[in-house]
């Protein structure tokens, strides 16, 4: 496979404003989470489109395209000091 070939496979997404790639054409919510170092993924809320559409079930595949923008949010409490 040529450089080229490879390089059209790869998709860039991003996540809170920080570029993902992947060659999947779908992820779980989990794994774009998980990915992107958000871990344990149960402690985030997923959402794209500016928060328009927020994913619940962490299983559900999305599928990706280019460019694509999610919010990952932290749903724990926040410390103060």
């Amino acid at each position: 496979m040529t450089e080229e070939a490879t390089q059209l496979e790869t998709m860039t997404y991003y996540v809170n404003g920080e570029a993902q790639t992947t060659t999947k054409r779908k992820l779980t919510v989990r794994e774009i989470l998980t990915d992107a170092g958000f871990a344990p993924a149960g402690e985030y809320r997923l959402s794209r489109d500016e928060g328009h559409h927020v994913y619940r079930d962490y299983d559900e595949e999305v599928p990706l395209h280019e460019d694509e923008r999610f919010t990952a949010t932290f749903l724990g409490p926040t410390p103060t000091s």
